[in-house]
């Protein structure tokens, strides 16, 4: 068992930033382009681009590039965007860090009467509101 935890950044009322839209920022600086990043995370094209440009607003910097002239699709990761990939894996990782060397042993260790139960028959997972 591994305790895990999801960061999202948010700005007053702004959904600035979360696992989906930092997905979808890996896989534009993978492939080079936004339409190849939001196919390969499942998304449409406009759906992206347009969670994009939220969290441009929210953050109040420019993370895609597009080519010369403002021409065409987004293509790139800016210096920020990719700044702010680097920023997340490091929060991420500290995050993970202090789960696994204080949060969970400590967890362990309490006493808790936490009863996890088993079956063999798998279970559907409950229906939560998704944040994108």
């Amino acid at each position: 068992m591994k305790l895990l935890a999801k960061i999202f950044l948010e700005d007053e009322n702004l959904y600035a930033l979360g696992p989906g839209r930092i997905a979808l920022l890996r896989a534009t600086a993978q492939f080079g382009s936004l339409n190849q990043a939001a196919q390969s995370v499942g998304m449409s094209y406009r759906w992206a681009w347009g969670r994009i440009k939220d969290s441009e607003k929210a953050l109040g910097v420019k993370l895609l590039e597009t080519k010369p002239a403002g021409r065409g699709h987004p293509r790139a990761l800016t210096p920020e965007g990719l700044a702010l990939l680097e920023w997340y894996a490091n929060l991420e990782n500290q995050v993970s860090k202090v789960l696994e060397q204080t949060v969970w042993p400590e967890f362990l260790n309490s006493g808790s009467d936490l009863q996890l139960e088993t079956s063999n028959q798998p279970t559907d997972p409950p229906q939560l509101p998704t944040r994108e």
